[in-house]
């Protein structure tokens, strides 16, 4: 038996994009970063005295912002692990200069010395995400 086969043009199916996983409802803001920010900022001030792991930060930083502190670590580890109190937050003082995006300036207290924090936070995938990270 003999088969013939006629050219036609494939029928293209129509088919909705996949939703996606994270919904941002433009109705309801973001939570509030700032109990974030100053835990994000007392762990990094750990992370260079040498007495908190840099992987316990990886989901709150960005690539670049994890490795740029991750090296920060290592030279800080290399001059000599001090004892140290633990870091608190003496002032902080947040702003919004975008819908998503906050900034923030935290003052920690180390030792026997404040220390100043810069981070800038980002809505990343539904949360907030540490872009820049600067300890003075």
């Amino acid at each position: 038996m003999s088969e013939t086969v006629t050219k036609q043009h494939p029928r293209i199916a129509v088919v909705d994009p996949p939703e996606p996983r994270v919904r941002e409802d433009p109705a309801e803001p973001p939570v509030d970063p700032t109990p974030i920010i100053e835990r994000l900022a007392v762990a990094a001030v750990e992370v260079l005295n040498g007495h908190r792991s840099i992987r316990q930060l990886q989901k709150w930083l960005a690539p670049h912002t994890y490795i740029a502190l991750a090296q920060r670590a290592g030279l800080a580890s290399r001059c000599g692990k001090r004892t140290s109190l633990p870091a608190r937050v003496i002032s902080s003082r947040t702003c919004f200069p975008r819908p998503a995006v906050c900034e923030a300036a935290i003052v920690v207290w180390d030792v026997n010395r404040p220390r100043a924090c810069t981070i800038r936070m980002e809505m990343h995938r539904g949360r907030w995400r540490a872009n820049a990270l600067d300890v003075i």
